[in-house]
């Protein structure tokens, strides 16, 4: 290799993007160790679907197998009124068909979006903590600085509601709150919504509803996954909404860079977004398995924080995250450390609902022998929906730009490739974003009289959504673990 040749390429190593280790490695010594309990290891660390995918997507998947061309980046006429109908008949938003654009499932969506925006080095993006660790990563490739709170320089804001991992659901207030901070500055939000018909104690409601958005749509985005409510992890199908200008502007990114998804998973989107009968089927599923878990948590001390929406209960017994899920392993049990989500998640755990029935039913019995923890535990296990120390998400933006005291430049992060500290319970992890501190904001909670869209029909909302799935009316599917009623927001 001559001397320009190697200069070229320690240049090429110096501009690498570095990214934080794969968290979910970490937890292999676990898995291993769940897996020889005698009952077997019930993988609950994982949002991944484990139900079969409706019959009625794979007959449309098998029916449009015949695809010798290219597709549309664009997407299908009838993939993009299906999307508009959903949005519409289930959500209360109203897009013109024009303004939607399939993606490869959401994540590759949340990982570009900085980048197929516009932002780079200089910009920051805003992430919600604790949070889907793929914000971070998503700022990183556009070699941004991600921030967890309102700041100079922000060019993108998330909102990710229901939340993962704690299950938070924003009021509309909240909502309203940082889409009129965010206008105020040309910043654009995105709302990632993939949770958004699983709702329990609470109703989601997205970013383009006219409550929040006051009926505009300017500098918003609301990305949409089939992956939980329709079972089609495998398949990658998802798209985004809002704004015709920005989606316009993503088309244009997306075809030069070949990014299409399959003509058979746009037509098995199109059938799936057209009913809603699977949906209430696999949300009574969710339903059950989350009053099992729920119950057999309470029962073994643990308090379940938020979790009022979603596929995940957001739960800790005051202790260690590794601890925590070090002790659940040796009863087979494995579940994801709230670290992998952020420095507050450090005493917490995810547990996902995605277990087939058969393993979750076990979880009771093996509760009943789990090791006591390792640090004083919380006085009594029990249900906190409102437990707003977890810091959820963005709670309101502030009326006017922040000081500079406020917002000082990120503190150092690690090095790349540090070695994620999954196996050592006394970690509690290094190299954390600052979090942007402002006023705790006590909003007077969701009402649904202000669904006046004429296309929302909330009562067919309410009979497919909630009735179709078991819901009792008052709080949820039956899930009480503490004296008091869950707080509805």
């Amino acid at each position: 290799m001559g001397p320009a040749a190697a200069t070229g390429l320690r240049q090429a190593r110096h501009r690498r993007v570095r990214l934080p280790d794969f968290p979910w490695d970490a937890l292999t010594p676990f898995a291993e160790k769940a897996r020889a309990h005698p009952y077997g290891l019930v993988d609950l660390s994982v949002g991944t679907p484990v139900d079969a995918t409706p019959l009625v997507v794979q007959h449309a998947l098998a029916a449009a197998a015949n695809a010798p061309g290219y597709p549309t980046t664009a997407g299908t006429p009838e993939l993009r009124d299906a999307a508009a109908g959903w949005l519409a008949r289930r959500l209360g938003v109203i897009v013109d068909p024009s303004a939607v654009l399939p993606v490869i499932g959401t994540k590759e969506l949340v990982a570009q979006l900085p980048g197929q925006l516009g932002l780079g080095p200089g910009d920051r993006v805003w992430i919600p903590t604790p949070a889907y660790p793929t914000y971070e990563v998503g700022a990183l490739l556009a070699r941004c600085e991600p921030v967890l709170g309102p700041a100079d320089g922000v060019g993108l804001v998330w909102l990710n509601t229901p939340a993962n991992p704690s299950g938070r659901v924003l009021t509309v207030d909240e909502m309203r709150a940082v889409v009129g901070w965010a206008r105020e500055h040309g910043i654009v939000v995105a709302s990632d919504e993939c949770y958004i018909e699983l709702g329990w104690e609470a109703r989601p409601v997205s970013v383009l509803h006219p409550d929040v958005c006051g009926g505009s749509h300017e500098g918003l985005l609301a990305v949409h996954s089939l992956s939980k409510r329709s079972n089609l992890a495998g398949y990658r199908a998802g798209f985004v909404t809002g704004d015709p200008r920005l989606v316009a502007g993503l088309l244009e990114v997306r075809r030069h860079a070949g990014a299409m998804l399959p003509t058979p998973v746009q037509a098995a989107m199109t059938a799936a977004l057209a009913d809603d009968m699977h949906v209430a089927e696999q949300r009574a599923r969710y339903a059950n398995r989350r009053a099992v878990l729920a119950a057999a948590l309470a029962v073994a001390g643990f308090t379940i924080e938020h979790s009022e929406a979603g596929l995940y209960l957001w739960a800790t017994r005051g202790e260690d995250a590794w601890a925590t899920v070090d002790a659940l392993a040796t009863v087979g049990v494995l579940v994801a450390p709230g670290v992998f989500y952020g420095e507050v998640g450090r005493r917490h755990v995810r547990i996902a609902l995605t277990g087939p029935d058969a393993q979750i039913a076990t979880v009771p019995e093996r509760m009943a022998v789990l090791p006591p923890p390792q640090a004083p535990a919380p006085s009594v296990g029990g249900y906190r929906p409102d437990a707003r120390t977890t810091g959820a998400h963005p709670v309101t933006a502030p009326s006017s730009a922040p000081s500079s005291a406020a917002h000082q430049p990120s503190a150092p992060r690690p090095p790349a490739g540090q070695p994620v500290r999954g196996p050592q319970p006394s970690s509690t992890g290094t190299g954390a974003l600052p979090v942007a501190t402002w006023p705790t904001y006590d909003a007077p909670g969701y009402s649904t009289s202000g669904h006046d869209n004429p296309a929302y029909d909330k009562a067919a909302y309410d009979k497919a959504a909630y009735d179709g799935a078991g819901y009792d009316g008052n709080g949820g599917h039956g899930v009480q673990v503490t004296t008091e009623p869950p707080d509805i927001r």
